[in-house]
């Protein structure tokens, strides 16, 4: 039974550094869910596994991406900053927040998140004309904004991508591939930060399914971040929106679900 847990925990989180890595969302949203509603984990440990995974899907995405140039480090160190700062104080405000009301929360962010990328993404591409720069605009409202995706990264468990991705994408004109290997590369620290926070808060009770998820987190982010190269740029904020859209949809139901059985 253990080593069939094992087995499904490390499929779960090699699907995650894929799609996390492809669409700059870290996979938090599928875990924190995974977790919560297949093990029965508090969202305390929940979140703080989850953020433990994104720390080694993101480590390989970051290598990975370096290499290939995709990484530009001042927007790198400019939203690395100013979320490690937001994740500490987001993962220091779930330790107070019931599980009924975080799933609720988590499901609402999420599925708020996903429509604006979609939304965004449509209203830039309209009319089938797309420009980017190749590098974005280097402006305060980065780093505050990059604050507000790390307050939601350590509160819920999920990576700062949902929304720093449709910002820079959608917003400032970054090219995809450039804004989604800098994220990914941001949130390296974002999640160190939040992941010593919860697992002062929990401890170690669950840390048994942590082999199984970064083994799966680190495979799955050096498969997301080679397709990241290869896809095509306004594919992957399409992409990203509609991960987003369906895993907080997902997450609304089994809150209902929950609910109702309550």
């Amino acid at each position: 039974m253990l080593f069939l847990t094992a087995i499904i925990v490390l499929a779960i989180a090699l699907i995650v550094g894929v799609i996390g890595n492809i669409a700059g969302i870290g996979g938090g949203v599928i875990i924190v869910i995974f977790l919560i509603y297949v093990f029965k984990l508090s969202p305390l440990d929940a979140a703080g596994l989850s953020l433990l995974t994104i720390v080694f899907s993101s480590l390989s995405g970051l290598i990975q991406n370096t290499r290939k140039g995709l990484v530009d480090m001042r927007l790198f160190e400019v939203m690395a900053i100013a979320a490690v700062i937001g994740t500490i104080a987001g993962s220091v405000v779930t330790n107070y927040i019931s599980p009924s009301t975080f799933k609720g929360i988590f499901s609402i962010i999420v599925i708020c998140i996903g429509l604006f990328s979609v939304y965004s993404s449509r209203t830039q591409t309209r009319g089938g004309i797309e420009g980017h720069y190749v590098s974005p605009p280097h402006s305060p409202d980065i780093g505050a904004l990059s604050f507000i995706a790390g307050l939601v990264s350590g509160f819920i468990g999920i990576g700062i991508g949902g929304i720093m991705g449709t910002y820079l994408t959608a917003i400032k004109r970054s090219t995809p591939k450039i804004a989604f290997a800098s994220i990914i590369a941001a949130m390296f620290p974002v999640t160190i930060a939040g992941t010593a926070i919860h697992f002062y808060y929990t401890g170690f009770v669950n840390i048994l399914f942590a082999p199984p998820l970064v083994i799966g987190a680190v495979i799955g982010g050096i498969l997301g971040s080679r397709v990241i190269s290869k896809a095509p740029q306004s594919s992957l904020r399409f992409f990203q929106g509609y991960i987003i859209i369906a895993f907080g949809v997902l997450s609304a139901i089994l809150y209902f679900i929950s609910f109702y059985h309550i």
